[in-house]
Order: structure tokens, then sequence, then C-alpha cells
């Protein structure tokens, strides 16, 4: 049965190739053993496996192979023509045709799909109202394959002015797609991931048989109200798959009598002090700061063997998207009384240990700012990176790499999750902020205090309240003298250095004279009698 829809799929494509093209260069074998699919992968391209289907493409180009229940023509059709009527706005148009083992369905005039450009990468506020992406006039293929049981409908979403370069890439993927065996798959279990703070799921995860998964949230930054991420180990028979989180806030300053520098390195929640100034800007840093980590945390020691940049923006949406980003981090730093540099970090890392091999892939960004000055000169770096971590001999990483590849197409976050995380790291912020404000006033008001006293009291001078009345007055007192004020109830006279619990004292009080409180500053909160 498998083999028969495989057939009919292979067949379908001869039909969307007389579009399309054919050709794939620079591309991968990419299997997934959890889901059951092969495919060969452009280094531009993505796949995500969604609850609708398999979803590929470059942010331009968006291939979707989905299943539907097996109808009439006119019934599997029907939400077809209704999607391609939504993404055009009503101005579109369609033509159905018969092809090989099914039926082809041609749209035109379609507008730009935000909404499969959201389950690929995390747009930008501005990519919605972008000029050049509202602009972009899109045509799709709906290809329609009956099987024995149910409906397999594959669709290619490419720009009207796509070049042939582009259409040859999308069916060339579309043609490698093939269906695993069941030999060749590995069960699974789903396994969420409590998130306590919030009390509710945050992830569900695919676990495959014979393998053992620890996880957790951790805090993407070293202020209380950081944004926490996923971190979890997945460790099999001689091979580990982890994702850790990174993060360094170095600071520095440099004067002419010398200088100083701090890092606070955090790494999966755990949070320590590092010497000297850390902030890798360059894939080499970064690349020799993973493995002084790994040789850290294990104690042997790790080589890097091979650096190299991740997968160029081959689309042009992709590099648009790109811009977009770029010129918001921009507008964010402009206009700040310190120069700000950003630096984006998209990384392939390979290093050995013995005959343990490690390929990690790093993406990530730096913030540096710095203040030039010729007294004092400061500069502060905010490092953040999310890496995947693979390691094992090279013939276990490559008989695992099925098993990833499905266990990493198998995160998923709960919806609203990322956006009640951001609303509580918001209000944490916001509650620091308010602690960091109460304390510089609190500060303020002590060196004010401070400045005051000391000024009075080295003037033998301070400051004296009636209680009843609230009046403040001024008054003349030696520094060394410990004596109290009096004030006179009917006519208001002062008399000051009455010696306390003396017999002076005893004779104002029973005469109804006031003491008077007093303070050396004068300001709230500092009057004693």
């Amino acid at each position: 049965m498998r083999k028969r829809l495989e057939m009919v799929f292979r067949r379908g494509f001869l039909a969307l190739g007389l579009a399309l093209g054919l050709s794939l260069a620079q591309a991968e074998p990419f299997q997934d053993a959890l889901h059951g699919f092969g495919v060969i992968l452009p280094s531009s391209y993505t796949v995500r496996v969604r609850d609708f289907g398999l979803l590929l493409g470059d942010l331009e180009a968006f291939l979707l192979v989905r299943g539907m229940p097996l109808r009439t023509p006119k019934e599997a059709l029907s939400p077809l023509v209704q999607e391609a009527q939504a993404l055009a706005g009503g101005r579109g148009s369609y033509y159905l045709k018969e092809a090989p083992g099914g039926l082809l369905l041609l749209g035109r005039g379609l507008s730009y799909l935000f909404r499969l450009a959201d389950y690929m990468t995390a747009l930008s506020p501005s990519a919605r109202q972008d000029p050049f992406l509202l602009g972009l006039t899109y045509e799709v293929a709906h290809l329609l394959l009956p099987g024995p049981k149910s409906l397999l409908v594959v669709s290619v979403y490419l720009p009207t002015d796509a070049p042939r370069e582009a259409r040859e890439k999308a069916l060339g993927v579309l043609r490698s797609l093939e269906f695993l065996p069941p030999q060749a798959r590995v069960a699974y279990r789903a396994q969420t991931v409590q998130d306590p703070v919030l009390g509710m799921e945050a992830f569900t995860l695919e676990v495959p048989q014979g393998y053992r998964l620890q996880n957790g949230l951790v805090p993407t930054g070293a202020s209380a109200g950081a944004v926490r991420q996923l971190a979890y180990a997945l460790q099999g028979p001689g091979v580990l798959l982890r994702q850790d989180l990174l993060y360094a806030r170095a600071s520095s300053l440099q004067t002419g009598f010398g200088g100083n520098a701090s890092t606070v390195l955090g790494w999966n929640g755990r949070v320590g002090q590092v010497a000297g100034f850390l902030c890798p800007t360059s894939a080499q840093e970064s690349g020799q700061l993973l493995a002084n980590l790994w040789s850290q945390e294990e104690g042997k020691a790790w080589e890097v063997r091979k650096v190299e940049a991740g997968p160029s923006l081959a689309s042009r949406v992709a590099r648009r998207l790109q811009e977009l980003r770029q010129a918001e981090e921009a507008s964010m730093t402009a206009g700040l009384p310190f120069q700000a540099q950003r630096v984006r970090l998209n990384l392939k890392v390979q290093a050995v240990s013995g005959n343990l091999a490690r390929e990690a892939f790093l993406e990530g960004g730096v913030y540096l700012f710095s203040s030039p000055d010729r007294i004092a000169a400061s500069s502060d770096c905010d490092f953040r990176a999310r890496v995947v971590l693979k390691e094992g001999t090279q013939r276990g990483l490559d008989q695992a790499s099925p098993v990833f590849n499905g266990f990493l197409l198998g995160v998923r976050v709960q919806p609203e999750w990322p956006w009640l995380e951001a609303r509580r790291a918001q209000q944490m912020s916001d509650e620091e902020t308010r602690r960091v404000l109460a304390m510089i006033r609190e500060q303020e008001n002590f060196n004010t205090w401070m400045r005051q006293s000391w000024a009075n009291l080295l003037s033998d001078q301070t400051y004296v309240r009636d209680p009843t009345t609230g009046e403040v007055f001024r008054s003349y007192k030696e520094s060394f003298n410990t004596g109290t004020f009096w004030r006179d109830p009917v006519f208001g006279g002062t008399v000051g250095a009455v010696e306390r619990g003396g017999r002076l004292e005893d004779l104002l009080r029973q005469g109804g004279w006031r003491q008077l409180e007093e303070s050396l500053s004068g300001l709230p909160g500092t009057w004693k009698r």
C-alpha cells in the first residue's frame, strides 16, 4: 500500500514539473526517523513538522505536504479554492486540470504567505507592513494524489516572478521526498515540560524509544526580568543531543591610572564570575569559548577543528527580513549617548576529544556598548546564544542523525506560553526597575542628609520643629552640646541647651513648655526628640 502511494506520489510530480522545472544542487540528505520521511535539503531550506503537515522552504518558496480525508474531487478541492481566494483577497484566479495519478489545481494572484512564514521564523513587527513583502504576488500549485484511505496534497507556493533556479530547487526538493520504511522508523513518546512559575504546560517533546531526556526552563540573562527558554539533554546509546543557553555580561573601565574588567557568565541557569572582558564578537572567539566551557565541564580538553558560518540567506525574502530586523535594532540604539554595535552569530563548530566528536550549532548575537572618554572610558558587552550540541563517535552520530532530526522537529511550544512568559519577564523587569530606583532615591536621600548634617554640625547649626504647630526654626547649637530645645506655649520663645533629665527640664515641662524636635539636616524622617 505504501509503495503504491509512493508510486502515485512520484508520477504526480511529472505534471508538477511541467510548470517548475527540475534541479537540485548543493543539497544534503535529511532523514527524520520519528516522523518517517527523508528529503534532499538545500542549505538555504528549513523544514518544519507541524500538526497540519510537513512544511519546507526558504521564506520565499513554501512547500507543504499534508494529508486529507479521502473525498470526492469537489469536496477535496473546496478548502483549497477557499484558501486561494483568501490569500488573493478575492481577486485571484484558479485552474483545474488532470495530472498523472490525481488532480492539479493552479492558483494565481495570491499575496505573501505570512502565516506559513510564522512557522519558520519569528517575523519582526515591521515585516507585516513592509511594502516589499506586501507587493509580492504568488502562485500556487496543489497536487492531489488519492491513496487507498487518504488524500495526499502537495502544495508549492512561489512568487510569480520567481527565477528559474528557485523553481528548479523547489521541485528538486519535492522529487527527493520519500517515506521511510517501517524498519527505518523509531517509536517515540510525548513528554510535556511544565512551567512551575506560570503553572502551565510550556513545551511538548517527542522522546525516542531507548533515549533518556532531561530538561528545564532557564533564564537567558542575568537580570530578574530575563526571559526563560528551554534547555535539554537527550542521551542515547553512546550519543548526546543537547541544547544549551549561554549569556555573558561584561563591563570594563579604563582610566589613566589603569583599568579593570569583569564578566558575569550564565550557562543553563548556572551563573559565575569570570575575570576579564569576555565578549566573543567573531566566529573563532565563539568557537574557542565553547571549547573552553566544554573542557571545564568535563575536565578534558576539546580541540576545535573547524568553525564555519551557518547557511547563507539565499532568498530575497530572507534577506529582506534580515534587513528589517537590523533596521529595528539600529533604531533602538539611535540617539543613545554612547556607541552601540550589534554582531549576529550563526556558526557551526566542530571539535574533538580523543575518539569523541562534537558538532555544535550556535545562534545568537552580541551587543557592544562603548563610551570613549579621555579620563575614563567604559565598555559593556551583552552576549546571548543558543547552542545545539551533538556528541558521540563519528559512526554513532551518523547512525543517530535521523533520530536527532526527528526529536528537533518534534519540539513544540504551547502557543500562549511565549506571550505569558514575556509578560512575566516584563513585570519582573518593571519590579526590578522600581527597586533600583528606590535604592537610588534612598542613596541620594542619605547623601543629602550626610552633606547637610555635617555642614550644620561643623557650623554649630541645627533645625528644631514644634510638633504641635509644625513650625521649623534654624537654631544655634554647639556641636558637642547634647541638650534639648523647649518652647514657651504663650509667647513662643525658645530656650536651648537644656540638660536632658535635669532640674530645668522638669520645671519647663511643669510650666507647660513644649519640647521641640531636632534634626541636623531638617529632612523628613530625621526629626528626633
